[in-house]
C-alpha cells in the first residue's frame, strides 16, 4: 500500500476536475462536429467525414485542375482503355456474374437467372476515361439483390480514342437485346456522373432508332452539359471537393470528338425531352453538376413528363454510391421505382 498524504487528498478534487476536463475534450469535439454536420451542412457525420477525406486526398479534383497532369492521364488512357477489364479483386459479389463480348466491347451481367422479370442497364461514370470502380460494383450488387433484376453493365468505348457517337451505337445494341428479352416496360436505364449524361442522351436518341423508352430513367449526379458554361456553376465549384470545371470542359470536348459539344448526344440538357418517361434525378448541393442537373429536371418536368428531383442537401458528387446514411434513402427510392409494376 502506498501512503497518501493529506495534501494529496486535498488536491485530489482539483486533479479529478483536470482529468475530467481532458477526458471531456473528445466529447465536446464530437458534439461540435455533429452540430456543424447537422446544423450547417444538413448531413450526417459520416458525410462530413467523407468530404474531409476527399479534400485531404485531392484525387479527381487535383487531376481536373492540373492541365498537364490531365493531358498525361488522357494519353495513358489512350493506351489502356481498350484492354480487357476485370472486376477489382477487392470486390466479392454475393450475386452471380457473367460476361460476354458484344462486338469489341465487354458486357457484364449481375444476377442473371431464369426467373428474372426485369433488367437494369447501368452506364458507369468516370470522366469518360475510366472503367467501373469498386464502389460501382458494390452499389450494383445492392440494386441486384433488392430488385430481382438482371443488372447489365456495358463497358461502352471510352475517350480519348472513342467518343459519344460510338458509345451510343454500342449501347443501342445492348438495349435492343435487352428489350427483346424483357420488353421496354420492364427495363430501367441508370447512370452516374458522365454515365448519367450518356444515359440521358441515349434516352433522347431512342426516337431516331424507333425504339420505345425504358420504364425508368434514373440519373445520379448526371453530367448533362459538357460545356459547363452555366454561370451558376462557379459558386458550386468552390464547395465541390471532387470536380474542377476547366478539366471537365476539356474532357467534354474530347468526348464530343466531331460533334458540337452542345449537341444533345453530348449535352442532353439541350435535347428533346418530351419523349422521355419516368425520370428520376439525384444530385448533391455540393457538386458542380447541381445547376445543370436541376435545369435538366426543370425542362423535363415542364413538359408534363413524370419527373422527380431528389436533392442531397450538403452532399457530394454521386452520394448514393457512397458509404453514408443518406445513400440508403436514395437507394430505397431507386429500388421502389425499378420494382414498380
Amino acid at each position: 500500500m502506498i501512503p497518501i498524504s493529506w495534501q494529496a487528498i486535498r488536491k485530489a478534487p482539483r486533479a479529478a476536475k483536470a482529468v475530467g476536463a481532458i477526458l471531456g475534450i473528445p466529447a465536446i469535439m464530437t458534439a461540435g462536429y455533429t452540430l456543424i454536420s447537422h446544423a450547417v451542412y444538413h448531413r450526417s457525420n459520416l458525410s462530413t467525414a467523407n468530404e474531409l477525406y476527399l479534400r485531404a486526398t485531392g484525387g479527381t479534383k487535383k487531376l481536373l485542375k492540373d492541365m498537364v497532369l490531365l493531358d498525361n492521364t488522357v494519353l495513358e488512357s489512350a493506351e489502356t482503355n481498350d484492354r480487357r477489364y476485370t472486376i477489382p479483386s477487392s470486390v466479392t459479389l454475393s450475386v452471380s456474374t457473367a460476361e460476354e463480348m458484344i462486338g469489341r466491347h465487354q458486357v457484364f451481367y449481375l444476377n442473371r437467372r431464369p426467373i428474372n422479370d426485369r433488367a437494369v442497364i447501368f452506364l458507369h461514370g468516370g470522366c469518360y476515361l475510366y472503367q467501373p470502380t469498386a464502389e460501382h460494383w458494390k452499389f450494383l450488387e445492392t440494386i441486384a439483390e433488392r430488385t430481382r433484376a438482371e443488372v447489365i453493365v456495358p463497358l461502352y468505348p471510352l475517350a480519348p480514342i472513342h467518343g459519344a457517337v460510338e458509345a451510343l451505337d454500342f449501347i443501342a445494341t445492348v438495349y435492343r437485346r435487352t428489350i427483346e428479352k424483357y420488353g421496354a416496360g420492364n427495363v430501367t436505364i441508370m447512370g452516374d456522373s458522365c454515365g448519367g449524361g450518356i444515359a440521358a442522351s441515349f434516352a433522347e436518341y431512342l426516337p431516331t432508332l424507333e425504339l420505345e423508352q425504358p420504364a425508368h430513367l434514373i440519373l445520379i449526379s448526371p453530367w448533362v452539359d459538357a460545356t459547363l458554361r452555366n454561370p451558376d456553376i462557379l459558386a458550386y465549384e468552390r464547395t465541390d471537393p471532387q470536380l474542377g470545371v476547366q478539366g471537365l470542359q476539356k474532357l467534354g470536348l474530347t468526348w464530343a470528338k466531331d460533334l458540337d459539344p452542345n449537341d444533345y448526344r453530348v449535352s442532353p440538357v439541350n435535347g428533346e425531352v418530351r419523349t422521355l418517361r419516368n425520370v428520376m434525378v439525384f444530385v448533391g448541393t455540393r457538386e458542380v453538376f447541381f445547376p445543370d442537373a436541376k435545369l435538366f429536371y426543370d425542362r423535363v418536368n415542364a413538359t408534363g413528363v413524370h419527373a422527380e428531383l431528389h436533392i442531397g442537401r450538403g452532399l457530394n458528387h454521386v452520394y448514393p454510391l457512397m458509404n453514408i446514411p443518406e445513400a440508403k434513402w436514395a437507394i430505397d427510392r431507386m429500388v421502389e421505382a425499378i420494382c414498380m409494376d
